[in-house]
């Protein structure tokens, strides 16, 4: 396939380690053990007797050990990311696996000790301005104190899911990054990897996106009952847990992690659900704007006629560039460093992970951006989502270690509206009317797999989160459950025919990251509202959105975004959003009536 220019747009890890021969990797693991060790005996039961500074020393040097442990564990993970065949990676990951676990449990006393802190003391603590850095993560810590373990049994925890969850999740990672498609395609006889007849979902032939799709499936149904083994004993797994600490349901582990309450998360549901007639509506549009006498989820994301537009490397650079210049000058420098230091990996390789990432690591250490670049209108949304991630991190590193990383439900503000300064640079600048069409289109597809889908997932997630509570589940109930998603989402508006009954077996984000899919919709409409206020208030927008982003996970999600004026509480907030999509369908519907 081609390379759009992108076959030398290579990483440089050399930020953070030479090579995985590099003698300070041993010497991190060695150091990080030992300070680990220490800091447990200078503080484990002493935490309450401390002194508000020496507490305060004791939050700084738990960062200062961790920090070179974390670049450590992301220069391993982006190592494994664009060859998940290298067996020296492979073992290296595994040896930092086993050093995470046994730092953690190093370390473990100290949220224990930070969550038995009553009321009156920490209320006095708060008060102290020397600890004014830590004051969300002790709160926080108070908040969730009566989902914690002993400390014994958090130890054991940590060891048994070095081989037991994460285990499952390595041996999933791997197998399906070994799968391979045979099909021929514009004559020949290819072998495809996952991303490359993923993106065939772009073709312009319905028969060679049917054939695709359905070959893409088929593979994970030939692994049925190793993928099937995975998903029950990983579900099982986090359910045990969740019981034995005392959660209610799967999905509030989730919650509580966010900092979120049901009822706000009930809402983001409850909303996106009864807006899916959106979804539906806008696909019995596309199906008549195709011609197509049955339309079917592998026609979904199908180009239209007479449109196969694609963007170099080069210019989708350019376009991203542009699109974050005219709105702020350090958004800009923050995504051009990214180029210019090379800590992008663009191309398609065989055995590389599909899909894209950005990694940020520690405050003083610019991020990482990994993409699979097939020139696609939508390569160049996924850039410009990813670089706005590392705009994110870059903004947050003003904060120490323990703040510096998004909490979840935020984390996705500066990537969405990443894609949104992008869209509007390509809008300006079509002035047909089959070029706006499919703009408008394009746009609402990425709002109903970024809000609708994910919304989608999570629903599956909660109801096969119960079950597993119970039983474990065959493949075709597995099958069953995700069909009645897909039904409740697309309606009578596509053919779901029965190979995408296995999509739910291809989402690595249900084993990594239950329920993180949310996140996704969360962030989505949430950036709505805020790219309303920026067209309302223009360049007086630019320092609140600056300011959230800057602000990393120092307080609560509630408190970040009422410190701009939003009520993420309230419903009459998320209908915003979704009047914001239905006007964008509507204005489609315009261009096609004109």
């Amino acid at each position: 396939m081609a390379s759009f220019g992108c076959e030398d747009i290579i990483w440089d890890l050399t930020d953070l380690f030479e090579s995985e021969q590099d003698p300070r990797i041993q010497a991190v693991m060695d150091t990080v053990l030992n300070e680990a060790a220490n800091f447990e005996k200078t503080y484990k039961s002493r935490l309450r007797s401390l002194s508000v500074e020496d507490l305060n020393q004791a939050f700084k040097q738990s960062e200062a050990l961790l920090t070179p442990l974390y670049k450590l564990s992301q220069y391993a993970g982006l190592r494994n990311a664009i060859d998940t065949h290298d067996e020296a990676i492979k073992t290296l990951v595994a040896h930092i696996d086993d050093v995470e676990s046994t730092v953690a449990n190093h370390l473990v006393f100290f949220d224990l000790e930070l969550s038995s802190f009553d009321k009156g003391y920490l209320d006095s603590l708060l008060q102290e301005s020397v600890i004014k850095n830590y004051a969300y993560t002790l709160l926080r810590s108070h908040k969730t104190a009566q989902y914690n373990l002993n400390e014994s049994e958090e130890k054991i925890i940590n060891l048994k899911d070095v081989t037991g969850s994460q285990g499952y999740k390595k041996l999933y990672s791997e197998l399906t990054a070994s799968f391979s498609f045979r099909m021929e395609l514009d004559g020949k006889d290819q072998v495809l990897t996952g991303p490359e007849i993923r993106n065939l979902r772009l073709h312009k032939d319905q028969s060679v996106r049917q054939k695709a799709m359905a070959l893409f499936f088929d593979e994970y149904k030939k692994n049925e009952i190793t993928i099937t083994h995975i998903f029950n004993y990983i579900l099982k797994d986090f359910n045990t847990e969740r019981r034995l600490r005392g959660y209610q349901l799967p999905i509030h582990v989730r919650n509580i992690s966010n900092d979120l309450s049901d009822h706000t998360i009930d809402i983001l549901h409850d909303v996106t659900t009864q807006s899916n007639k959106l979804v539906q509506r806008y696909y019995r549009l596309k199906k008549e704007l195709l011609h197509l006498n049955t339309m079917t989820l592998a026609d979904i994301y199908a180009p239209f006629p007479n449109v196969d537009e694609h963007f170099s490397y080069s210019e989708a650079q350019n376009l991203v560039l542009d699109g974050f210049y005219e709105f702020d000058s350090e958004f800009g420098d923050i995504a051009k460093a990214m180029f210019d230091q090379n800590r992008i990996h663009a191309p398609v390789l065989k055995h590389k992970r599909g899909g894209a990432f950005c990694s940020g690591s520690t405050p003083d250490c610019y991020p990482y951006v990994m993409l699979n670049y097939l020139g696609k209108p939508r390569d160049v949304s996924t850039m410009a989502h990813e670089l706005g991630h590392a705009i994110h991190d870059v903004l947050a590193s003003k904060q120490t270690l323990t703040n510096y990383h998004p909490i979840l439900p935020l984390a996705e503000t500066a990537s969405v509206f990443s894609e949104m300064l992008v869209t509007d640079v390509l809008k300006k600048r079509l002035t047909d009317k089959q070029s706006k069409i499919v703009m408008l289109s394009e746009k609402l597809e990425d709002i109903f797999a970024t809000s609708h889908r994910q919304n989608m997932f999570s629903e599956f997630e909660k109801t096969s989160h119960l079950t597993v509570s119970d039983k474990l589940l065959s493949s075709q109930q597995l099958c069953s459950i995700y069909k009645d998603h897909l039904e409740l989402m697309f309606g009578d508006s596509v053919n779901i025919t029965s190979e995408y009954h296995w999509e739910w077996a291809t989402i690595p984000h249900f084993l990594d990251y239950p329920f993180y899919v949310y996140a996704y919709n969360f962030g989505n409409l949430l950036v709505f509202a805020l790219y309303q206020l920026y067209l309302e208030q223009g360049d007086a927008f630019v320092p609140d959105l600056k300011k959230l982003l800057a602000a990393g996970s120092f307080a609560s999600p509630l408190d970040i975004t009422q410190s701009i004026g939003i009520d993420i509480e309230s419903e009459a907030f998320w209908q915003k959003s979704i009047v914001y999509i239905e006007d964008m369908l509507n204005e489609l519907e315009t261009v096609l009536r004109s």
